[in-house]
């Protein structure tokens, strides 16, 4: 039999709803419970939170007892008398106790079944065109999300679980390192999927893009592994300064030549762009701001830029690109698009 924690200072949601103190005090509340679980949160103020939250998931899945009036009971069992003496055959009689016991056990089969959906739901955390925002997870990580990207988790997680993410479009992790000494165990591990990618750390900074066919990880700290989710080759290890792109068309991870800080910087209102085509600058535009891009001169793709932009404003960005290039960019703010000649 599993022991259960006693620590209050590592207790976690799910060691509040395997308490039966706990969830009495919740149920049913009496003096002695409330002097007792009072003295908890003032003596672990962290607690207060999680408590919260245990409060209002054990409320949540209360079932409501509904009880037959007297004379509804009566006239019921008066038909059941009336059916009973019409077909006079032999009958297994069910003691009340066992019918009880039966009820019981369904009750708690539903809640159980109904606590298990529950946590495992999936939040889910999507930002529009133009929009970053930062996402505290349930280990304390922070996860920065990039302008038209989304991010699942489920939002209760516990020391057995691996801690998983799912990720579309662009996200900066700082995660929490949670493994202190000995054997890992499930609960140390953080895994990051972004299409058919698994990036696996313990605790460590690093970015993770998804777009367009092209899966790109930059390592700023920390290690992380990288490899493909339903392959049974060796994951890469990357080390601090690494960049490893997976091409879905070639199915293949490569190394890319780049500075990770540059990969980062849209976090802090700055795009940093390394020697690329002017038609893959125009593709990253379009995925953060949601405009089409329309170009008039082909010759205009191929044309390389390297620089940092704020992006902050998208005025001063689209006029300090178009003089980087040597071309005019134009609104057509009927149509959301940018026209590039």
């Amino acid at each position: 039999m599993k022991k259960r924690n006693t620590d209050f200072n590592t207790y976690t949601l799910q060691d509040l709803l395997d308490d039966p103190k706990f969830i009495n005090w919740v149920l049913l509340p009496k003096e002695p419970l409330n002097i007792y679980w009072n003295a908890i949160q003032n003596s672990y103020p962290n607690l207060s939170v999680l408590i919260s939250k245990a409060r209002q998931l054990v409320l949540s899945l209360q079932f409501k007892e509904e009880r037959m009036a007297e004379d509804e009971q009566r006239q019921l069992w008066q038909q059941i008398t009336a059916q009973t003496s019409k077909h006079k055959t032999t009958t297994r009689i069910i003691p009340i106790w066992m019918r009880g016991a039966a009820a019981a056990l369904l009750i708690g089969f539903l809640f159980s079944a109904a606590f298990y959906f529950y946590i495992n739901r999936k939040t889910e955390i999507a930002t529009a065109y133009g929009q970053i925002t930062t996402i505290v997870l349930p280990d304390s990580s922070e996860v920065t999300l990039n302008a038209n990207s989304k991010l699942q988790y489920t939002p209760y997680w516990n020391k057995e679980q691996v801690r998983e993410v799912w990720i579309t479009g662009e996200a900066y992790f700082k995660v929490n390192h949670l493994h202190k000494a000995g054997k890992i165990t499930s609960g140390d591990r953080f895994v990051v999927h972004a299409g058919k990618i698994d990036v696996e750390v313990l605790g460590t900074i690093f970015n993770v893009n998804d777009r367009r066919g092209l899966i790109n990880v930059a390592l700023i700290s920390g290690k992380v592994s990288m490899g493909l989710a339903a392959s049974h080759k060796a994951p890469v290890i990357m080390r601090p300064g690494d960049v490893l792109e997976y091409q879905a068309r070639q199915d293949t991870i490569i190394r890319k030549q780049m500075k990770p800080a540059n990969k980062v910087a849209w976090k802090d209102g700055v795009l940093v762009f390394e020697q690329i085509t002017a038609g893959e600058l125009f593709d990253q535009l379009a995925d953060i701001y949601g405009y089409k891009v329309v170009i008039k001169r082909p010759e205009i793709k191929l044309k390389k830029i390297s620089g940092r932009f704020t992006s902050n404003d998208e005025e001063k960005l689209f006029k300090g690109i178009s003089l980087a290039l040597g071309v005019s960019i134009n609104k057509d703010e009927a149509n959301h698009a940018l026209i590039v000649q």
